[in-house]
């Protein structure tokens, strides 16, 4: 049986971006960062263990450090594919002009050439994305965006969001546009001035977007925070569902995932009931392993890079 293939990618956003995400001062987060050691190294041995490739997106300004820059070449040297996250994971990409998007770009890619990375694909922070950001995504000659979230939900996701953080920020534009729900669930290249829409057969096709994937029925994104709550035999029918639709798959985790936050370090002198942030280390390690097993039954888990490449160049063989 042909299996569809599958993306397994982790956004390592720092202690400091996610306190930042939530509205919380940085403090020493930047520097005592358990995402870059005890996030990381749970997820790396967790897809070594299950012998799946997987991707790491990275935030450029978290090179600065050298502890975290030897640690991302530890990625490298195990094989996994290495992805561009911005510089300062600005939560609104699409609110800024285009030069500071560009440079957002250029200052990663950088700083990940710098350590022998290699990347060829981008994902915006909270998932803004429009055409101009595919536009500076495209000048550094990427070949995929994995930006995209294909969902109604975006206006009650920024809710459940506010919720958590108990504070509401109306300039904060995370979880996509409406409108993306409409855009095609499995990858596709899109038009260049109409994202959510396939080119049409005259338009230039050097870029795939990868959507992150969403659960059937109400489309939530296909995160730990949808999955980590799920029991056993839920989490099974939802990947049986998924794989029956023969489309591939993106399925994402963050490194805070893999990070014991039973100790309020996110929400200052509380604990979220939601996103499995009052799970402990070992319990989330525990049931991430199985969900990326049950993923791994299910599709062909393969490098998102080589996926995009193979894409695009079934598409220049096309047109010759």
């Amino acid at each position: 049986m042909i299996l569809p293939e599958g993306f397994l990618q982790v956004d390592v956003d720092g202690l400091w971006a996610v306190r930042r995400c939530y509205g919380r001062p940085e403090n020493d987060s930047f520097e005592s960062d358990p995402c870059w050691i005890e996030g990381i190294e749970r997820l790396a041995r967790t897809f070594e263990s299950v012998g799946t490739p997987a991707g790491f997106f990275i935030v450029g300004r978290d090179l600065e450090l050298k502890s975290k820059r030897e640690r991302l070449r530890g990625l490298i040297r195990s094989g996994f594919e290495i992805g561009n996250h911005s510089y300062t994971h600005t939560i609104g990409l699409t609110r800024k002009p285009s030069g500071f998007i560009l440079d957002e770009l250029e200052r990663t890619d950088r700083a990940l050439r710098g350590v022998k990375a290699d990347p060829v694909g981008f994902r915006a922070p909270g998932y803004d994305v429009d055409a101009r950001v595919l536009r500076c995504v495209r000048r550094l000659g990427y070949k995929y965006d994995a930006s995209l979230l294909p969902t109604h939900l975006g206006p009650a996701l920024r809710l459940a969001d506010a919720w958590m953080a108990r504070r509401w920020d109306p300039t904060k534009r995370q979880f996509g546009r409406m409108a993306y729900g409409r855009a095609p669930r499995g990858p596709y290249f899109p038009r260049r001035y109409k994202i959510r829409k396939e080119a049409s057969t005259h338009e230039p096709k050097d870029l795939l977007e990868i959507p992150v994937g969403v659960t059937p029925g109400l489309r939530l994104p296909l995160t730990a925070a949808t999955l980590l709550p799920m029991g056993k035999a839920e989490i099974r029918e939802l990947l049986d569902k998924l794989a029956a639709n023969e489309l591939p798959v993106l399925l994402l985790l963050h490194a805070i995932d893999g990070v014991d936050c039973r100790e309020p370090i996110v929400f200052d002198n509380r604990i979220s009931k939601l996103g499995g942030f009052s799970m402990s280390g070992r319990r989330k390690e525990k049931r991430l392993r199985f969900i990326v097993e049950e993923f791994a039954k299910r599709f062909n888990v393969m490098k998102a890079g080589k996926f995009a490449k193979h894409a695009v160049r079934q598409r220049d063989d096309s047109h010759r």
